[in-house]
């Protein structure tokens, strides 16, 4: 299950044109990175639920070259449900299938490891848990965001920014978790819930284990605009290194599994920039900083661009100055 319903208010206005999942990330939606994380793992049935913009989001998936066998919307209607009553409301879809991954489909996670999945999906399996949380070390835990609390056996205790009793220390939750089907004996039948403080934390109260499985990456924040025009920064960073990477591997794979055109990063007087083989660039316009442009983007001349991410198909005027901004 993917989680698309939110609103993305942090990151408006943007999102009040597109949700989030479908924002570009370095030239491609962000929901192609979260199933980039999944590195190939066969999916049976692709479940995502919708709430803002519900038509954009069933345009993206029908797109994107997810591979899934079967593609189901769950649409939840005057209340967003959050990410346990989302669950919830689609449990229908889940019935009789055993033990399932649900994360959110807004993420920019680069393993060390690229088959860390499926080795969660082990360590859950043979744990009988019914749930494992995919977490990682981050310096933000108990201050900037809650942590997952955890004893010496990296069993989980339980939620919050304070730490619990009998717990050695707090992870960081990147939103991948591997569930058992048990967890609906947890989900109310109606209503808003959350995953991890409502419904695990009453598993946990009744005995159930929750297990964190550990793992190493980089992860970046892009739930507002600063955050976001710096992981891009970042990542492009990453590509243009002469040097072989982890981050710089796991981006090239999500561009050659999701792109329809190839991906081209390259330096030009010193700016950074990203973009598709199938954009249009007048390279007399001026850079600094980074410049994505997707697919069908057309960059005409005496522009004046710094740290600009240009959407699919969007036609800037000549002579547009711009700088820290998503033209979409």
């Amino acid at each position: 299950m993917l989680l698309a319903a939110g609103e993305g208010t942090r990151l408006r206005p943007y999102t009040l044109t597109l949700p989030k999942p479908a924002i570009p990330f370095l030239n491609l939606p962000l929901a192609s990175h979260s199933l980039g994380f999944l590195n190939d793992l066969p999916i049976n049935k692709l479940v995502v639920n919708t709430f803002h913009l519900p038509e954009k989001i069933h345009s993206l998936f029908h797109r994107i070259p997810h591979n899934a066998k079967e593609l189901h919307f769950s649409n939840e209607v005057g209340e967003i449900l959050g990410n346990g009553g989302g669950l919830g409301k689609a449990r229908a879809h889940f019935s009789g299938g055993g033990d399932f991954i649900m994360m959110n489909s807004d993420e920019v996670i680069l393993p060390t490891d690229s088959d860390v999945v499926k080795k969660a999906v082990a360590q859950h399996k043979a744990s009988g848990a019914i749930a494992t949380l995919m977490v990682m070390e981050h310096h933000g835990v108990g201050t900037q965001f809650g942590g997952v609390w955890v004893d010496g056996a990296n069993q989980v205790k339980g939620f919050g920014k304070t730490a619990i009793d009998g717990t050695k220390k707090a992870w960081h939750f990147i939103g991948v978790q591997i569930l058992s089907e048990r967890i609906f004996q947890y989900i109310p039948t109606t209503g808003a819930s959350n995953i991890l403080y409502d419904v695990m934390a009453a598993a946990i109260a009744n005995g159930e284990s929750v297990q964190c499985f550990p793992f190493e990456a980089t992860w970046f924040e892009t739930g507002n605009p600063t955050d976001f025009l710096e992981a891009s920064e970042k990542c492009i960073s990453f590509l243009l290194n002469p040097l072989a990477s982890p981050e710089k591997t796991a981006l090239e794979r999500v561009f050659d599994r999701y792109a329809n055109s190839k991906m081209i990063s390259q330096s030009l007087e010193g700016a950074h920039l990203h973009f598709s083989n199938e954009a249009s660039i007048n390279t007399e316009s001026k850079f600094q900083g980074f410049v994505c442009c997707a697919e069908g983007s057309r960059l005409p001349e005496n522009c004046n661009l710094k740290n600009v991410v240009i959407g699919e198909g969007v036609q800037i005027p000549p002579g547009t100055q711009a700088e820290n901004v998503l033209l979409i």
